[in-house]
């Protein structure tokens, strides 16, 4: 998909002539894209990150921006997801690896229905991008009196929140829609709804249809259970910092009225799950604020979804699993159900992988460009969470600072499990345990 993508962006039916952005670099109408800039532009569409190095509204034409759609469907909903749709309705069945490989996309139990629920998916997040572009094109169009303006950004801006991608076509993002409830609340609904996981909103869906009758009634699993309280939990506690810390700032939060104050710190906090969207002029935060976004950006949003970072659920189970040992605990037990060690062992290895690229990252892009750590950490965040929101530096990175952070957004929308599990010279294949020794930790 990064490849199509790339030729695609590099026809110049996809350029409007405009200069790069902002470096100024000029251009005239009918010169192709360099490699570097649609290649860039490709892997951050399709990992769904929204970080970029030509501004989305005057660089691309309207050609551009709908192949930039495009990548964004297909990389949100799992390129895996769409190429089951293909094997059912091209070869009218699903082979076995390919019914393994979408349930594991997917996050499905069990492999009996895989083509009922690509279908649900792919249905679910049509209806809901088309349902809550409505708002949107309603307002756009009472702005700017133009219908097929509206259309296209409403539909585009739709696109984008749900996948969590971050893309808009405006060169402030939404910071010109920063006091409009009818822009921000339809979009940070399309974050959480995208972001919390294809398997929890199928759970939800059943729990709709099943109505109020008790005996009807489904029981939630615990990976939605703790999407929920996750969810919750980030979400309330990024808003409160994001308005305590910022409410005061000349640069950011002071100029608007109370009621604007509280919607922009709540849209800020939803955001960097993964979506990328600012409100607020994240290059006039406090440093303490990027450490906040820094945080809700690694973590991320829900498993099997178009939202990426470590995930809520790694971090819920690291957080029991340390609380059961400061209790001497025999078991970790997280909403009534007991967490088995190989999950153990799972959230762990997700989280020291993704550390460790934080940290490499971090230090290459410190050693070739002119920033400092608070800038360049929150940029490999950004890109390995897929999340795309900036302090400013991307578009100036050179082309290896771009390179490194296109590779951290591949990483971040495959999964460095995934990544890991793939570079694997030798899979362990002993049928053999050595004797286990107690070994003195901390």
């Amino acid at each position: 998909m990064i490849l199509v993508g790339t030729l695609l962006l590099m026809l110049p039916v996809s350029r409007s002539g405009n200069p790069l952005w902002p470096t100024g670099t000029p251009t005239s109408a009918g010169t192709p894209a360099p490699l570097s800039v649609a290649l860039f532009t490709a892997t951050s569409a399709t990992c769904v990150t929204g970080l970029i190095v030509a501004d989305t509204a005057t660089y691309w034409s309207g050609f551009g921006q709908f192949v930039i759609a495009g990548l964004i469907e297909v990389g949100g909903l799992g390129t895996m997801t769409f190429a089951a749709i293909l094997a059912v309705y091209v070869a009218h069945r699903l082979k076995l690896h390919q019914r393994i490989a979408v349930a594991h996309a997917t996050g499905s139990i069990s492999m009996e229905d895989i083509r009922g629920v690509v279908k649900r998916i792919i249905g679910y997040s049509l209806v809901v991008q088309l349902v809550f572009a409505i708002p949107l094109v309603v307002d756009l169009y009472l702005r700017d009196h133009d219908f097929s303006h509206a259309l296209t950004n409403g539909l585009f801006l739709s696109v984008s929140a749900y996948n969590n991608a971050g893309f808009a076509l405006k060169t402030d993002s939404l910071m010109s829609y920063a006091d409009d409830p009818w822009i921000l609340l339809p979009i940070a609904a399309l974050i959480i709804i995208g972001g919390i996981g294809f398997p929890v909103l199928a759970e939800i869906t059943r729990a709709i249809r099943a109505g109020r009758s008790r005996s009807k009634r489904p029981k939630f699993s615990l990976t939605s259970r703790i999407m929920f309280v996750g969810t919750a939990v980030l979400i309330l506690g990024g808003w409160i910092l994001m308005a305590a810390l910022e409410w005061n700032n000349e640069k950011t939060l002071a100029p608007y009225s109370v009621a604007d104050k509280l919607m922009i710190s709540f849209f800020s906090s939803v955001s960097p799950r993964t979506a990328g969207f600012n409100a607020m002029d994240i290059a006039g935060q406090h440093d303490v604020t990027w450490l906040i976004t820094d945080i809700l950006m690694f973590i991320g949003g829900g498993p099997a979804g178009t939202a990426g970072g470590v995930k809520v659920t790694t971090v819920m189970v690291l957080a029991f699993m340390v609380l059961t040992e400061v209790r001497a605990g025999k078991s970790v037990q997280m909403f009534g159900a007991r967490i088995g060690r190989s999950t153990h062992r799972t959230a762990i290895t997700v989280l020291v992988l993704a550390y460790v690229l934080v940290a490499v990252a971090t230090g290459v892009l410190m050693v070739i460009t002119p920033w400092g750590l608070d800038k360049v950490l929150f940029e490999v965040i950004s890109a390995l969470g897929t999340v795309g929101l900036s302090t400013g530096i991307t578009p100036y990175l050179p082309i290896s600072a771009q390179i490194v952070i296109g590779a951290l957004m591949f990483i971040g929308r495959v999964g460095p499990m995934t990544i890991a599990t793939a570079l694997a010279v030798r899979p362990d294949t002993r049928l053999f345990e050595l004797p286990k020794e107690r070994l003195i930790i901390g």
